[in-house]
């Protein structure tokens, strides 16, 4: 039998959430899918302590997972793993998009959720099977030029019969030490434009039982624990009933984080919950104060609802991590009117993105022939990518840094404290490291949007006309 390596890929670079790291929950499922099929297997995770490249040259079957801004090293890993005589694997967002591009580093390609598709293609593998009858599988040609076929997708999976995430598997886990992070939902009906969720996952939300959320948590009670839902107010009666379970069954850990959207702070009953089963801060996606960008985004909720959002979650006692888009079609004023407003509402944390269209989202489509370039690395949120209509991209982007840099002031961290918020300090005093050290790292970016970049023609100069890779038309399971 095969030993397989599952990898999540990383990448050395400072972005909003360098501080406060947590794995991804791709690959535990599937070490746990591949364990409960008697395959042996073993997780490793590029950005935690203890990760060992050099061991996954044991191994006979390396899969690798990768986002957009950790495709280089991805691949590297896979260019590397490859020339080794190793069978590679990758899998996660980008390459589900542009399984081309990840034809020409490794011989398969797992497009979509992979808990179906890679149990029957390590099973094909080792029994010399067919690979045109695994769905949701991309694969080189054997003359190895190219794609040989991309074959019908795969259907969502289902999510409640999986087992949940057994960090156990890897290495750099010890007994006790689960990171902790419980996701009980997958999907999203909202399709924002600048987001590959919906691509990636469906329209339909699915959910974990409660009695499985449950026995996740058991071991987490006594951490500070995020749910790593896209939107854990996905369903309001089911979060309710969520929240309620986990007070009836003891299992609140000692307090958590996660995410949900406006709407979810005009829930009364909601926020009450949220209060009694010890949440701290949520992550609420308000992308723009501006109408008009509110609706080319394609959110469902109205910019006068903002200022109810943040005043309801502070009547609760809960922070507020405001999650903001600047488009590409915005000037500095918009980017200042953000952070005005966060300051007026006091908004806890706040984080300003620049839109990055992603391989697979409805902004890809519209801004790929404005890019700057593709060099994946960049495609993070915090660079500037796309051409903007209104002033150039480095006006655009030393604005984004000047306006993280006045909300994450010095005077602003030490006024931080809050009667019952007083991890305000801390919060912010990471946002002030976190925008400084970004600067620093990113004086090379910085000079080549000032000086190399003909937004004419959006090309560097050293270099050739930007042509976007095109992604797979409906190549991601539905």
């Amino acid at each position: 039998m095969s030993t397989i390596a599952l990898v999540e890929a990383s990448a050395d670079s400072t972005h909003y959430y360098s501080s406060t790291y947590l794995p991804r929950m791709g690959m535990p499922t599937l070490g746990a899918v591949l364990a409960r099929a008697g395959h042996a297997c073993d997780i490793w995770f590029q950005a935690m302590p203890g990760f060992d490249e050099e061991r996954l040259f044991e191994y006979d079957i390396v899969c690798i997972s990768s986002l957009s801004n950790t495709i280089d090293e991805a691949y590297r890993l896979a260019d590397a793993l490859t020339a080794a005589g190793r069978t590679v694997i990758m899998g996660g967002a980008h390459v589900s998009f542009l399984p081309d591009e990840a034809l020409d580093h490794c011989p398969y390609v797992v497009i979509g959720e992979g808990e179906d598709v890679l149990p029957a293609l390590v099973d094909a593998l080792a029994r010399g099977g067919p690979l045109d009858e695994i769905r949701g599988l991309a694969y080189r040609s054997p003359d190895g030029r190219g794609r040989a076929s991309i074959s019908a997708t795969a259907g969502l999976v289902d999510f409640e019969r999986l087992p949940s995430p057994d960090f156990s598997l890897s290495p750099q886990v010890a007994p006790g030490n689960t990171p902790p992070i419980v996701t009980t939902s997958r999907g999203c009906p909202h399709d924002c434009s600048f987001c590959s969720v919906t691509s990636m996952f469906g329209r339909k939300y699915r959910f974990k039982s409660s009695a499985q959320v449950i026995e996740e948590l058991r071991p987490l009670k006594h951490r500070s624990v995020f749910f790593g839902d896209d939107n854990i107010y996905a369903s309001p009666r089911r979060a309710k009933a969520l929240l309620r379970d986990l007070i009836a069954a003891d299992a609140l850990p000692l307090r958590w984080s996660g995410q949900m959207t406006v709407k979810a702070a005009l829930d009364e009953e909601f926020l009450g919950l949220l209060r009694e089963t010890r949440c701290r801060i949520m992550y609420i996606g308000i992308e723009s104060v501006d109408p008009e960008t509110l609706k080319g985004y394609g959110k469902a909720h109205q910019a006068d609802a903002i200022a109810h959002c943040i005043e309801n979650m502070h009547r609760y006692g809960i922070g507020v991590h405001g999650m903001f888009v600047v488009n590409a079609d915005d000037g500095p004023d918009a980017v200042k009117k953000i952070v005005d407003y966060a300051i007026a509402t006091d908004i806890d944390t706040i984080q300003i993105c620049a839109l990055t269209p992603f391989p697979g989202t409805a902004a890809y489509d519209e801004f790929k022939g404005r890019l700057l370039h593709t060099e994946w690395k960049y495609f993070d949120g915090m660079h500037v990518v796309v051409d903007p209509s209104a002033c150039t991209a480095y006006e655009l982007q030393m604005t984004i840094v000047r306006e993280l840099k006045r909300f994450y002031s010095l005077t602003r961290v030490l006024g931080a404290y809050r009667r019952g918020r007083a991890w305000r300090l801390k919060y912010r005093a990471g946002g002030y490291y976190i925008a400084r050290r970004w600067v620093r790292e990113n004086r090379e970016y910085l000079s080549r949007l000032r000086d190399e970049l003909c937004p004419r023609t959006r090309t560097w100069r050293a270099g050739e006309p930007i042509v976007a890779p095109e992604p797979v038309p409906g190549g991601v399971s539905r």
